[in-house]
């Protein structure tokens, strides 16, 4: 099993990839040095960590798939009232009161009248079994949600640009990095590509030299305190701060990139 609370070089695997495969390609005596191969082995960890982090969030979508089947099941088996039937019962008693030629038949308009309230009786039971499902996967999906925040259209929030006071309140705004980074992480925490490690997730972190600190985790699966997440724009990637990607390292991005890459 993975550590449970690793820092990631980068937000995602990619990143870790390339440096991997340009250290061997670059610098193959460095690679084989034995500071080398531990360099070479944590980004390889890296990778692994993250993979198990995204793995455990498919298991929560896939508990959410899940419990939306069985909804759905349950829904499925409501039985659809009869209006046909309240519609048939309706137009008699139409007739019936609208023609002055004859007297009406109390009896039969009664039993017509009930046969419409059952009707209506049935499509209260059928709307408030739907509602009472509306609410279920209402709370699944606040459950999967979490604190994140997707572009659901659920948060009346603004997010200024400018990162002044109107950054959503559940952005601890002390513990943001310096602009430019600060924008480009509050941009990815609104929309859904990062969220923040919930209460439980933080107390299997040991407390930093800052004390507890809010943690990002990127929908990728790296992992890196708030305060030292760092924007790079010649990888186009994150890191912590400390950590600087080398900038060839989008070279490395396509799958035959490398030592045995044929020249173009």
């Amino acid at each position: 099993m993975p550590d449970t609370h690793r820092t990631t070089r980068y937000s995602d695997v990619c990143g870790g990839t390339d440096e991997f495969k340009r250290i061997l390609t670059e610098e193959p005596l460095v690679a084989e040095s034995q500071a080398g191969r531990e360099t070479l082995e944590s980004l390889l960890e890296d990778g692994m960590y993250m993979l198990h982090r995204m793995s455990g969030r498919l298991g929560e979508y896939e508990a959410f798939r899940e419990e939306v089947r069985h909804l759905l099941a349950t829904l499925d088996a409501v039985v659809p009232p009869d209006m046909p039937e309240a519609e048939r019962e309706a137009s008699h008693i139409r007739q019936a009161v609208a023609r002055s030629d004859t007297g009406l038949d109390a009896r039969t308009l009664i039993h017509q009248a009930e046969e419409v309230r059952q009707v209506a009786n049935d499509m209260e039971g059928a709307l408030r079994r739907h509602q009472e499902g509306a609410i279920v996967l209402a709370r699944a999906y606040a459950t999967l949600r979490g604190q994140r925040g997707w572009p659901d259209g659920l948060s009346t929030e603004k997010i200024d640009p400018t990162l002044g006071t109107d950054i959503p309140a559940w952005i601890p705004k002390a513990w943001l990095p310096p602009v430019p980074h600060a924008e480009r992480i509050v941009n990815q925490l609104t929309s859904g590509r990062a969220s923040l490690l919930s209460e439980i997730e933080l107390d299997s972190y040991p407390v930093g030299p800052q004390g507890r600190e809010p943690i990002v985790q990127f929908e990728d699966g790296g992992v890196m305190p708030l305060r030292v997440v760092r924007w790079d724009e010649a990888v186009q990637n994150f890191h912590p701060l400390g950590q600087q990607p080398h900038p060839r390292g989008l070279k490395y991005r396509p799958r035959d990139a490398g030592p045995d890459a044929q020249p173009a």
